[in-house]
This record gives C-alpha cells, structure tokens and sequence, in this order.
C-alpha cells in the first residue's frame, strides 16, 4: 500500500489545565485545519470528561486524577484521545471520534484497535517525559503541580 500524503507539521496548542471533580486535566488542541480546534468542540467534549473518566475505573491501580486530553482535527472528523496515568509508570489511553459525518457526538473508537497518530504521539511523548521528570524522578516525594505546570505548544 502506499503512502498517499506527505507528512507536514500540524500546530499543537496547550488550550488550559481544566479542573473536572476531584480530577485535573492538561487540555491539548492539533488541527489539519487550524490553529485550533473549534472552541464548541472543545466545549462538547468537556461534556464527556464524567462519562470518559469512569474508565479510571477498570484497574484496581493507583490512580492520581491527573489526565490529558488531546483534539485532534484530522481527516476523518475530530479525535479525542484522553489518558491518565495509573500504578506510578502506565497510561490508560481512550480514543473517541467526532465524525465530520455524524458530528453529533463523540463516539468511541479505541475498540477498533486505534491509539495514536504521529502528531498525538508528539504530546504523548511530551507528557512521558515531563512525568519521567517531575513525578518518577521525584520519587518518594512527586511534584505534581510542577507537571502540570509544564506544556507543548509546537508548530
């Protein structure tokens, strides 16, 4: 199969650290399009973080209600990939789509197999060493805030 498009940069926005509940989340914005993702997109998948955080659930792990959630503007319609990190050193990842067809809601989509694209893995690859540094470096005395307090912006 062949490779139908040459790889170009997309910009990657740090958009705001959202507080959801008990949990904190870094919020992420990449377009094929735009600057940023559409501030309504932005705004209905906030209306999922109650029901996308119940997932934290399925480990009996420690959990430290810290998330980052990525908008992705792609070609098929707008991906929301939201990860958490559990037992000191793995990340629970959860993939939903926003279609261009049926933009109604944001439908799951990682029971396909999908995780990430190169541009998601771009952040993904951030968070993993800012948590390598202020968390898992830290040990037995993290600094959570000082993780948060860290984000990719990129063009």
């Amino acid at each position: 199969m062949e490779i139908r498009s040459t790889y170009m940069p997309r910009p990657i926005r740090f958009i705001e650290l959202y507080q959801y509940n008990n949990w904190r989340i870094k919020i992420y914005s990449i377009s094929k399009y735009n600057e940023f993702v559409a501030p309504k997109t932005v705004e209905l998948a906030k209306s999922h973080f109650g029901t996308w955080l119940l997932n934290s659930q399925n480990y009996p792990l420690d959990i430290y209600n810290i998330a980052t959630v990525i908008l992705h503007e792609g070609k098929e319609g707008c991906f929301a990939l939201i990860n958490w990190w559990i037992d000191e050193n793995m990340m629970q990842n959860h993939v939903y789509l926003l279609s261009y067809e049926n933009g109604n809601d944001f439908k799951a989509y990682s029971d396909k197999g999908i995780m990430a694209c190169v541009w998601e893995l771009e952040v993904i690859w951030f968070e993993r060493n800012n948590w390598v540094q202020h968390v898992l470096s830290k040990a037995p005395h993290p600094d959570y805030d000082s993780y948060l307090k860290q984000h990719l912006n990129k063009d």
